[in-house]
């Protein structure tokens, strides 16, 4: 019996993977047993060959292959094959830290009534980071480096903790769900709102750290544009925005709320404040300001969009959740043994 399964996900990034992989079977943990699952989501790369090299010198290790496409599928088989009561979850393209794992431990054992923890996500530049991208915009990369610890739950429902650094109790999923494959972006905010609604609870523990060197790629507006588009769709379908009040807190959606199109009344008053925040950059010639303004323009556009087509399609409340359960996801056989 082992205290931790560790999650990798991933799909053709095979040397990033090799460097986790290295830290992951380089912790320092003292009496903490663990195994390592990488669940290789159809990967054409040389994936299979950097886990069998690994795999062949640590038992601890198990390659299994998922080929549905979509982190969830991923994320939700080495979850059913995982032997451990807490499942941890990292990116494929972070190092952890050489305490990593005993600083998930100790988090877990200060927080007993934690039904979840997430980690610091620190970027590491060696492309140098754009002047227009703010604190407020590296969410798009992946990067969560708040340096005080904080709880979420109902009480606190607007932050996310991001599946690049997260774990959760085993029993979470048997009582929730898994991932849903239906959202192919944000699925880690849908998963914690059913918690939070299932009245669990989750802490932010910043010394439970890895690193991410946000790649060149992510580091365009073209990305970023495209970023805002994506998550704002799934932040209305999942009707994240509508459950969130002012302060925070996560509430059932009032049916008589005032919508236009679908969409809250609040959102067109942010809209219209970042047109005149976009204007007065333009006024300024505050370039930075003004892409700022310029990304939460089609965050706005595309939630908009999307609650109109989905009153088009006559849904105006949330549908039941689409996530599987864990007893509908089949256990598969490890394809390296060492």
């Amino acid at each position: 019996m082992c205290d931790f399964s560790i999650v990798v996900p991933t799909r053709n990034r095979a040397e990033s993977l090799r460097r986790l992989l290295g830290t992951l079977l380089a912790q320092d943990v003292g009496d903490i047993r663990y195994e390592l699952i990488v669940v290789d989501n159809n990967s054409f790369d040389a994936t299979h060959t950097v886990v069998e090299e690994y795999a062949a010198a640590d038992p601890r290790l198990k390659y299994l292959l998922e080929p549905r496409p979509g982190v969830s599928h991923a994320r939700n088989t080495g979850i059913v094959n995982a032997a451990a009561p807490i499942i941890a979850f990292v990116d494929d393209d972070v190092e952890a830290r050489a305490d990593w794992l005993m600083s998930l431990k100790r988090a877990f054992d200060r927080h007993p009534d934690a039904d979840c923890i997430g980690g610091r996500v620190r970027a590491v530049w060696t492309t140098p980071r754009p002047a227009w991208l703010t604190p407020s915009d590296v969410g798009a990369i992946a990067v969560q480096d708040r340096p005080a610890a904080f709880t979420v739950g109902a009480h606190n429902a607007s932050p996310c903790l991001l599946t690049a650094n997260f774990a959760c109790r085993r029993g979470v999923f048997e009582e929730v769900g898994l991932f849903s494959p239906a959202f192919r972006r944000g699925q880690d905010r849908e998963l914690q709102m059913r918690m939070w609604r299932a009245g669990k609870r989750g802490v932010y523990c910043p010394d439970v750290e890895v690193v991410v060197e946000p790649p060149a790629d992510r580091l365009t507006k073209a990305y970023h544009r495209r970023w805002q588009a994506t998550t704002a769709k799934y932040h209305a379908l999942m009707w994240y925005r509508d459950a969130i009040a002012q302060d925070n807190r996560l509430l059932p959606i009032d049916p008589r709320r005032r919508t236009l199109f679908g969409t809250p009344l609040f959102m067109y008053r942010d809209l219209l404040a970042h047109v005149r925040g976009l204007l007065l950059a333009l006024l300024t010639f505050n370039t930075n300001a003004l892409f700022h303004h310029e990304a939460r323009l089609w965050y706005g556009a595309s939630f908009i969009r999307t609650r109109w087509r989905q009153r088009r399609a006559g849904i105006t409340e949330p549908e039941q959740s689409a996530a599987p359960r864990l007893g509908t996801v089949q256990r598969v056989l490890p394809r390296v043994i060492a």
